[in-house]
């Protein structure tokens, strides 16, 4: 059983330093064996945008070996982030 706090924590430490400044916020979500980051920008995802999330998964994943598998899933979206879908939790927002 995952401890959701601890992930987080896990999360969070990977993400330092890869966060574009185009993301507007960061959700995540996972299954038995995936993990999932859903990213809102402000503009639409570009390859670096991708790349940055995928170093911090792989970060996420060589610390939960239960996560064989993840998406990333990148969308612009210019709505409140209130009003996004926060699936597990943010993981991280700029504030607007």
């Amino acid at each position: 059983m995952i401890n959701i706090n601890q992930l987080k924590l896990t999360i969070f430490s990977a993400l330092l330093g890869n966060i574009g400044e185009n993301i507007r916020a960061l959700a995540f979500d996972f299954t038995d064996n995936k993990i999932i980051m859903y990213g809102y920008l402000d503009q639409e995802p570009c390859d670096d945008d991708y790349e940055s999330i995928d170093i911090a998964i792989t970060e996420i994943m060589s610390s939960y070996s239960n996560f064989t598998n993840q998406d990333i899933l990148l969308i612009e979206s210019h709505e409140p982030i209130g009003t996004l879908p926060s699936h597990k939790g943010w993981v991280f927002v700029r504030k607007e």
